[in-house]
């Protein structure tokens, strides 16, 4: 009896097929047989449109063909017009007709024939029937063969016809299993073509790639398009990282899809029949991809099948990597990076994106684990990690291909669910005693798990990516991990005692057990765990370990698992502690106030979490912005949604702002002044971390307003609260909290509902005094001017006039309200109005005042009690304005009477502005005048600023200088003039004469001015005078510049002036480079001085002075080289100036890579070691030789130079390995060394000194070593 096989095809699978399904179906037998005729042979097209009004031809196929070579496609032109279903009998002439011409009854005619038909006939192609719905007997065929012939006759076309039924094509799919099984709808079988194979549920999901899949997808294609050797595709990856939907989309396209045969396993494969007909039918053309290919499997199938290839490609798929044979293209499949993840997460799960990144960052790019996780948060959000009832995802990762339940997996399992017990673990190196700790407890939990066996598993987890890491491992992707983590409390929790447990972990292990702890809420064993030692007998019970490091990380680890069991551990602790304790409370702190920032954001703990951290608050000893009183603060923040502190609302909050406002603590009340600012705010809100993502656990749900009035009630609550403190707070808080609702009533009081509340505020504050009125006015000028910027959100017509009418109020229109608001204010609004629009609101007001005082007297005298201190903040202007005004300057005596009189907070602003005035239009009076107030002993103090403020001539110079020599003023006043330009006024003679009479003091500060001055004079203001010689060199020499001191440290400013000074004065004067040189050197590196400090910023001039003359002043620098280090300064100088010589992070002219000792000629360094060469030659490479780059500049470098005078010595070799290892580096360690170590090898290859090359192998040897520790240490501390 016949039985039918995998590639038994019956005439009725083709009667079944709709319309739709026959056109594919021929398409697919086109393509097959266009890909085994070969690439280019073929053009096909097939509309998409299987509907479409198409004149009756269905496919049209142009075969580039010299010969026959099947029936299924001839050379040239082929038309293909598929009819489907029984009901069509082509036998029957009107049948024909109808096909033909559209109607039985349409005249047979060239022009009624179908368009495509008769585009078809006229390019000389042939016309083929096609019939899936019936199989024809020879009589049927012969006549339908005639009726079309005779059709086409009558419309003058001889063409070649062919009439195909059911056997015909069933024959034509005897060289196409792959055809075959789709035509027989294979879903269940063990092979399916491709069409079948992407409808596997797994598979139904979006495919999101990044760039690196679809390279790698090209890659494939790439492959499998060859046809000149054997193609064996091999595909490697992670479990989950989504390896088969990669080949299938890599196979989709119309070239190589039609030929695909998909088989789940090599088993499958090898026990099957395909294999038989792949080897014996020569005709047979296809693309086998076989998944879970083990290395074996893919051996001997490969081992069968590579003799028929490329007819028959092979595309095997596995987790484990493995060396394979060259002959086979091998392509590993990349993780999607984490911005394909998050959009596999957004697009088909509809997540918002804020919460997208946190279940990215579990994924580790496996797009399996992604759909696992979107499709959990859609249907199933209490349990993200929940497998689909299609597939056990996680088991798949741990069988690899073996039974779910066999000893084998459970093994493994075990392994891994003790594994993941910690976010990381050493494994190897010096760290691998971790590895040995945890195998221990493994092999006492299954005693068949020995050691031996613990590494095979450990093997085949790193092989498959599951474990990753090199020195220390840890579970791949997180999310597998922590579902292996809860696994094991879900078994093993009962047995589990915590002092036990830890008490054989290194430190390292016990702070990465302790970070797990955070996903205990996906396990209610691990919850029971988690109460236990959050209870009062667990290792919170006393406050000690709470305050230490590793406690209180461990305690912040256990907050995200259970904060409210986290919150009564601490009100049953720090909530006891008195002040002093809080005070003294730092290690450990951080976390905790992290902790306390996790738990008050839900909703039923908020309230005793904010008074802990009001607590903590009140004992402030940090200055960090996230200190308790930082967080404490931000809890009140009114942001909304994803900004928000809290599920909290503002009127559950309230109470504890009370509370803090209420306190006996002024502590306490500062705080809450602060948190009602905070809550306060509009506007613009971010907020930083992540505190809302705890664990796996629901992320909360953040207040946010269900309406604009909910918003704006909030707002009114605290405003209200606010005012209600004001009478009861003492004098200085009263005034911070009425400045908190001034700087906030601009904002505030935009919003309709509020305003009326926000300018009632500020007139009680107004009315009260409660704040300086010249504040109020700045801050409603302040709002006003913000207003008109914004008009679109502004304030309201009426809210703005009710500012506008109280500022006019405060402002006033009569002389002193008017004096107040424009002479004694000086509002930076009145600039950005001038600035914006060019007009000067003020200056009209300033001279109408000015002229006012001229003309009454009276009005000004009653003002100049304040005008002459710094209460007159536009006081300048003003005086000018008056001066301009006072012809004769008869208001001078009486000004200077006022001037006189003032006690505190003198300020010469405003008669500064008034002498201007006389500088202008009288400069001899000015001079007399000024001279007149040499004997005024109230004002003759206040001579320079006068000076400054109104001008400077050579004879207001001498006067000053007069003056100080007298003892009135001191040298400090000429600091005065480094502001401005009038220091260019002076003649050259007089400012010499300034600079002389400064350096004659011994302040270090004096000093500092003349640089100053010098700088701007000489250098700054280009005026065409060169430096002098004498004057210059003793200022860069004075004898203050060069003394030691730990507390006068010069600033920045001061070096930069000597710095620019010096370099100017040896481009003029070289022959004195050498005698500067000296002295730098003498006291380089020493603190306190111009030269102190490790890195002197003045080196450059040492560098310049070394450029002129370089042989001396090597002369110079080997004195104190070979000077013995006695004194601390002795070592600071000589670490200078070996850092100076060397490195390149100094201040410094040279190019960079190189050091100053690069400007001294050879021959001089190499006679200098000569004199002592078992000393100096191993001195120089450690601590003088340049770390020139390790490129192409290295063939010329004092590095090289000296290895191959020198590098025969070991010591010298292990010098200059020491010297390039010091230094700054960015990024990993392991990288840096390892791009050291890559140079060096590249240096090596076109290296012929013998020296060089072993320092060389000795460097590469050291970094090795050194590329190993540091790895070790940054896999365990990223």
């Amino acid at each position: 009896m016949n039985r039918d096989t995998i590639s038994t095809v019956k005439p009725e699978y083709l009667g079944w097929l709709s319309p739709a399904e026959s056109t594919l179906f021929v398409r697919d037998l086109l393509w097959a047989e266009a890909r085994r005729l070969g690439p280019g042979t073929c053009r096909i097209d097939v509309p998409s449109e299987i509907n479409a009004t198409d004149g009756g031809i269905d496919a049209i196929v142009d075969a580039n063909l010299s010969v026959l070579q099947n029936d299924i496609i001839e050379p040239g032109k082929n038309g293909y017009q598929i009819k489907s279903g029984s009901e069509f009998k082509p036998w029957q002439k009107s049948q024909i007709r109808k096909e033909l011409f559209g109607a039985p009854r349409t005249p047979m005619t060239k022009e009624n024939l179908g368009p495509s038909i008769r585009a078809c006939l006229e390019g000389g192609g042939i016309y083929v029937l096609v019939c899936t719905g019936i199989n024809l007997s020879k009589s049927q065929l012969r006549k339908a063969h005639s009726h079309i012939k005779e059709c086409l006759d009558q419309c003058g076309y001889q063409n070649p016809i062919k009439v195909w039924s059911q056997d015909d094509l069933i024959s034509f799919l005897q060289e196409f299993p792959f055809l075959e099984l789709n035509l027989r709808g294979f879903r269940e079988e063990h092979f399916q073509t491709h069409r079948i194979w992407s409808q596997h549920q797994d598979l139904q999901v979006p495919f999101i790639p990044g760039q690196s899949q679809n390279e790698l997808i090209q890659k494939i294609q790439n492959d499998l398009q060859r046809d000149d050797y054997p193609v064996h595709v091999r595909v490697w990856g992670e479990p989950g990282i989504g390896k088969t939907r990669l080949v299938l989309e890599a196979t989709r396209v119309e070239n190589l899809s039609p030929f695909v045969i998909y088989c789940r396993s090599a088993t499958q494969f090898e026990s099957s029949v395909l294999m038989n007909e792949i080897r014996f039918n020569d005709n047979l053309f296809a693309i086998v991809v076989i998944d879970e290919c083990d290395p074996d499997s893919r051996a001997r199938i490969w081992h069968e099948l590579q003799h028929y290839s490329p007819r028959i490609k092979l595309i095997t798929i596995y987790n484990d990597y493995e060396e394979i044979p060259g002959d086979i293209a091998y392509h590993v499949t990349p993780p999607l990076e984490r911005e394909q993840i998050r959009n596999i997460i957004i697009q088909e799960y509809k997540i918002p994106p804020d919460q997208a990144d946190r279940w990215a960052e579990l994924c580790d790019g496996s797009p399996r684990v992604a759909h696992v996780i979107g499709w959990n948060l859609v249907n199933h959000p209490e349990d993200v990690l929940k497998p689909p009832s299609t597939v056990n995802i996680w088991d798949r990762y741990i069988a690899a291909g073996d039974a779910p339940r066999s000893e084998k997996t459970e093994q493994r399992r075990l392994v891994l669910q003790y594994l993941a017990l910690f976010k990381r673990f050493g494994y190897k190196g010096p760290v691998d005693d971790e590895t040995q700790i945890i195998a221990s407890m493994i092999e006492e939990a299954n005693p068949q798990i020995t050691w031996d066996r613990f590494q095979e598993i450990i093997y085949e987890l790193k092989e498959r990516r599951i474990l990753q890491g090199e020195f220390t491992l840890y579970v791949t992707p997180k999310a597998l991990h922590i579902k292996l983590w809860a696994q094991w409390w879900e078994r093993r929790s009962q047995r589990f005692n915590f002092e036990t447990f830890r008490q054989n972990l290194t430190p390292k292990l016990v702070e990465w057990f302790y970070e797990m702890f955070q996903y205990a809420a996906e396990s209610d064993a691990a919850l029971g765990i988690v109460d236990d030692l959050l209870g009062p007998n667990g290792p919170f019970q006393d406050d000690e370990y709470l305050k230490t490091r590793l406690g209180s990380r461990f305690f912040s680890a256990l907050t995200e698992a259970n904060p409210k069991s986290a919150l009564r551990c601490l009100m049953r602790t720090i909530g006891t502690w008195d002040r002093d304790t809080l005070l003294q409370f730092t290690e450990g702190r951080r976390y905790v106030i992290w902790a306390l920032e996790k738990i008050a954001i839900w909703r039923e703990l908020f309230a005793d979490a904010a008074r802990l951290l009001l607590a903590l608050g009140e004992a402030e000893n940090e200055g960090y912005s996230n200190s308790a009183s930082g967080v404490f603060s931000e809890l009140f923040s009114p942001g909304p949604g994803r900004v928000a502190p809290t599920e909290a609302t503002p009127a559950e909050r309230l109470p504890i702002l009370k509370e803090a406002l209420e306190s006996n603590s002024k502590e306490r009340r500062s705080l809450g002044l602060k948190a009602c600012n905070t809550a306060l705010k509009s506007g613009y809100f971010s907020r930083m971390g992540n505190v809302k993502y705890q664990g796996l656990r629901r992320a909360p749900q953040l207040w946010e307003p269900k309406t604009y009035g909910e918003l704006w009630g909030a707002y009114r609550q605290v405003w209200q609260l606010l005012c209600e403190q004001l009478a009861n707070l003492p004098q200085d808080e009263r005034k911070e909290a009425a400045e908190i609702l001034l700087g906030h009533a601009g904002e505030l009081g935009k919003i309709p509902n509020l305003s009326d509340m926000v300018v009632e505020t500020v007139r009680t504050i107004v009315y009260k005094r409660y704040i300086n009125q010249k504040q109020v006015i700045e801050t409603i000028s302040r709002i006003l001017y913000h207003d008109d910027t914004y008009k679109d959100n502004g304030l309201s017509t009426e809210t703005r006039q009710h500012f506008e009418e109280l500022r006019n109020e405060l402002v006033g229109s009569d002389f002193h309200s008017l004096m107040q608001r424009y002479v004694g204010m000086d509002l930076l609004e009145d600039r950005l109005d001038e600035h914006k629009d060019g007009i000067d609101r003020v200056q009209p007001h300033l001279e109408r005042l000015a002229q006012q005082a001229i003309e009454d007297m009276s009005l000004l005298q009653e003002e100049l009690s304040w005008l002459v201190t710094t209460e007159a903040k536009n006081g300048y202007k003003f005086g000018f304005e008056l001066g301009k005004r006072d012809i004769n300057f008869r208001l001078l005596p009486t000004l200077l009477d006022a001037q006189r009189d003032v006690d505190d907070n003198t300020s010469v602003y405003f008669l500064g502005g008034y002498f201007r005035v006389i500088f202008e239009r009288n400069p001899v009076q000015w001079e007399e005048q000024l001279d007149a107030l040499i004997e005024d002993t109230s004002l003759n103090v206040l001579i320079p600023e006068l000076t400054h403020r109104s001008g400077l001539t050579d004879q207001a110079g001498l006067r000053l200088l007069n003056l100080a020599k007298g003892g009135i003023i001191n040298a400090n006043h000429f600091g005065v003039f480094v502001y401005g330009q009038a220091i260019k006024n002076l003649s050259n003679e007089v400012f010499t004469a300034w600079i002389e009479f400064l350096l004659n003091e011994t302040d270090k500060s004096t000093v500092s001015i003349a640089l100053n001055l010098c700088d701007h004079y000489y250098i700054r203001e280009e005026l065409e005078i060169t430096l002098p010689i004498d004057i210059t060199f003793r200022m860069l020499t004075h004898a203050s510049l060069f003394k030691e001191s730990n507390k006068d440290i010069f600033d920045t400013m001061t070096n930069y002036y000597w710095t620019e000074i010096g370099k100017a004065f040896l481009r003029l004067y070289p022959e004195k480079s050498l005698e500067l040189a000296e002295l730098m050197l003498k006291f380089f590196g020493i603190e306190g001085t111009i030269v102190g400090g490790f890195t002197p910023q003045t080196a450059p001039v040492l560098e310049e002075a070394t450029r002129l003359d370089p042989e001396q002043a090597w002369k110079c620098i080997c004195k104190y080289l070979e000077a013995p280090v006695e004194t601390s300064e002795d070592w600071s100088r000589k670490f200078s100036i070996e850092r100076w010589l060397r490195e390149t992070d100094i201040p410094t002219t040279i190019e960079k890579d190189e050091g100053a000792l690069t400007l001294i000629p050879h021959h001089k360094i190499w006679e200098w070691i000569d004199n002592d060469v078992e000393n100096r030659a191993q001195y120089l490479a450690h601590n003088l030789v340049p770390k020139t780059a390790l490129t192409a500049s290295w063939s010329d470098s004092l590095a090289r130079a000296t290895l191959v005078r020198y590098g025969a010595q070991e010591d010298v070799r292990r010098a200059l390995i020491s010297n390039y290892l010091t230094g700054v580096s960015w990024g990993l360690m392991s990288s840096n060394y390892e791009v050291k170590k890559q140079n060096l090898l590249h240096i090596k290859n076109n290296e012929n000194n013998e020296n060089v090359k072993r320092w060389i192998d000795d460097f590469v040897d050291v970094l090795e070593r050194d590329i190993e520790a540091a790895k070790v240490r940054e896999e365990r501390e990223l």
